[in-house]
């Protein structure tokens, strides 16, 4: 069977080589499958915006979604008798270097940016001589006479960020850490396309850090999905007593306290059962 070939985007500048090279790989290991993304996505237990995202030079996927990608494409690779481009451990390593990051200083890293930036030109001529700094005239100071100083003034109200009065306070979370998912999974439910969103659902609470999945509760509470919010929090009750601890926690210190109490209660409903 003739191998099937994408077109890919270029990538944008901003993208490391490290970064670069692991996507640039992670395509080469998906050219094995002449499926669709929508169908290799939903083997990996991914949502397909997720999947282009990861294609594209987006988020750096996790490291169990690696393994679980390459063993589907190992598989169908072996099947339709076509050589793997990489071995796993490369592609860990590849991925691996690709989270590493530098100072904050630096924009992007990369050589090339690096050496993009103007070095600073020396000079031998003498600092010049301190300016002398202009002082402000002196005003007189305005003394109210005893008629106006009986009337009181009205003081500034200050803007003081009031918190609510009960339930999760669930706009604590930085409002960086929005994903692209939380878009995908309103439109899926708005447009009727239940099983995608139960798919990304469950992806997100069977497979995020601790951290992550608290994070997507409170964007799916914040974006007004809050059935969407219990779901993932009811999928996660389903993990081992640990997960499920470190998840409590991480709300819990969100100030996410009502979908801690929900996620214990599911928990210890799962073991009931």
């Amino acid at each position: 069977m003739p191998k099937r070939t994408h077109k890919w985007k270029k990538l944008p500048r901003s993208v490391s080589p490290a970064h670069r090279a692991f996507v640039l790989k992670l395509r080469e290991l998906r050219e094995v499958s002449d499926r669709t993304q929508a169908q290799i996505s939903q083997d990996v237990y991914l949502a397909p915006t997720s999947l282009s995202n990861h294609l594209n030079g987006g988020r750096i996927p996790e490291a169990e979604h690696v393994e679980k990608l390459y063993k589907i494409l190992s598989d169908e690779a072996a099947m339709n008798l076509r050589a793997m481009p990489c071995s796993l451990p490369l592609l860990l390593e590849l991925r691996a270097e690709a989270l590493v990051k530098h100072c904050d200083c630096c924009p992007v890293s990369s050589p090339e940016a690096a050496a993009a930036v103007p070095e600073p030109q020396s000079t031998t001529a003498p600092s010049p001589a301190p300016k002398h700094v202009r002082r402000r005239p002196h005003r007189p100071r305005v003394r109210l006479s005893a008629r106006h100083r009986g009337i009181p003034r009205i003081p500034a109200q200050a803007e003081v960020p009031v918190p609510l009065r009960e339930g999760d306070r669930h706009l604590t979370t930085p409002a960086d850490a929005a994903w692209p998912e939380i878009r995908a999974l309103a439109e899926s439910l708005s447009a009727g396309r239940s099983r995608d969103a139960d798919i990304m659902m469950w992806s997100a609470a069977t497979t995020l850090s601790a951290r992550d999945v608290q994070i997507f509760v409170a964007q799916c509470r914040a974006a007004g999905l809050g059935k969407a919010a219990d779901q993932v929090i009811t999928n996660a009750a389903r993990r081992d007593a640990q997960a499920v601890l470190n998840i409590a926690s991480a709300l819990h210190t969100s100030e996410q306290y009502t979908d801690a109490g929900l996620l214990l209660a599911a928990a210890a409903q799962e073991e009931q059962t």
